[in-house]
């Protein structure tokens, strides 16, 4: 018996193996760990671990998996991204990290009195839940009072059976990368169709380009699949927009959009400041014209184009042009402006330092 009782293992022995295997089997529970090797290195008399990518066999010796997992995402600034991941893969990395993020911020939301188990935070969990997948008008939550047997809260498609607004939940759809992305497997109705269908539907494309005369670099345009896509979830007997259409209500819907994006950027100019880039060209029928942008470390902007025929003989008039432009900007947010090397630019451009002493041109 005592031999027995001192083979087996204590309470505290089998506790410490078993805590042991979960934290091994959480430490690969991130969805990177099947996408990546670890290749042992030795540096001096130390064993370091490195995590080498299955795509394009580089290896990242420190950052551990968060670190590989934004190199299959391709997040910018942080690492090197790899270019020959899968789509669907890279999808679902960029999935994961946006969540993580997620999960962080409502932590952070909840704050020091925070416990996953509280009756509190699974309140904020649904909400959060529901507030994040509201888009899908067909379905809808039937509302607990419906369902008091168990309490669940069900969806429903249409309107709950009370007649009053619930909760929305997403599609499916939501939680999947877009049949149409380079790289993306097709669906299975696409599959389906006979080469003779396809062929059909590309050669309507093409004739319709060809008779209006549209360039066919036109299909590069990123709004072009984009574009098809919503006219085929559109179904049969969809009826395209006319000619007064597009020219009237849906330029200015567009234009719209336009501006108010222009507009998203000037919190930056504030911010961090701008440089104005006036670029002057002639056009073919010897038309001055000068193209005004804004530089910012967001991104440039075209802000707008001047026929500068007659204002751009003279020092004068140039920097009248030049000042109303950084007046539209906000002078208090134009840090530099850059034109052309000719003299009357850069006499232009001394007055305007005169009248602005934040400026530089």
């Amino acid at each position: 018996m005592a031999s027995v009782e001192g083979s087996m293992p204590s309470m505290d022995d089998s506790s410490n193996t078993s805590s042991t295997q979960i934290t091994g089997v959480r430490g690969k529970s991130d969805p990177a760990w099947n996408h990546c090797r670890e290749a042992p290195e030795l540096s001096g008399n130390t064993k370091r671990m490195k995590l080498a990518c299955l795509y394009c066999g580089k290896s990242f010796a420190g950052g551990g998996i968060n670190h590989f997992k934004q190199h299959l995402a391709g997040v910018k600034g942080e690492v090197e991204p790899c270019h020959k991941v899968p789509a669907d893969i890279r999808h679902q990395m960029i999935q994961n990290i946006q969540a993580i993020s997620e999960k962080k911020k409502r932590t952070k939301e909840m704050g020091e009195d925070y416990n996953p188990f509280s009756a509190r935070h699974k309140e904020h969990e649904e909400q959060v839940y529901y507030r994040q997948l509201g888009e899908d008008d067909d379905i809808q939550e039937i509302p607990p009072s419906s369902n008091k047997s168990t309490g669940n809260v069900l969806p429903t498609r249409g309107k709950n059976i009370e007649g009053g607004k619930g909760k929305q939940l997403g599609t499916i759809g939501n939680y999947f990368m877009p049949r149409t992305t380079p790289g993306a497997q097709p669906t299975i109705k696409s599959l389906l169709q006979n080469k003779e269908a396809v062929e059909r539907c590309d050669l309507a494309v093409a004739k319709w380009m060809i008779d209006a005369c549209v360039p066919f670099n036109a299909v590069n345009s990123k709004y072009y699949q984009c574009t098809i896509d919503a006219i085929a979830s559109m179904g049969s007997g969809y009826k395209a927009p006319n000619f007064h259409s597009v020219r009237g209500y849906l330029l200015t819907k567009n234009v719209d959009e336009v501006k108010k994006y222009v507009e998203s950027f000037r919190a930056t100019w504030k911010k961090t400041g701008c440089t104005i880039m006036a670029d002057g060209w002639t056009d073919q029928c010897r038309r001055t014209l000068i193209n005004f942008l804004v530089y910012c470390p967001r991104g440039t902007v075209f802000l707008k184009s001047v026929d500068a025929s007659d204002t751009s003989k003279t020092a004068d008039m140039l920097y009248k042009l030049f000042k109303e432009i950084v007046m539209s900007v906000g002078f208090e947010n134009v840090v530099h402006v850059v034109t052309d090397n000719a003299a009357n630019y850069v006499a232009a451009g001394k007055k305007l330092e005169q009248d602005f002493s934040t400026l530089f041109c």
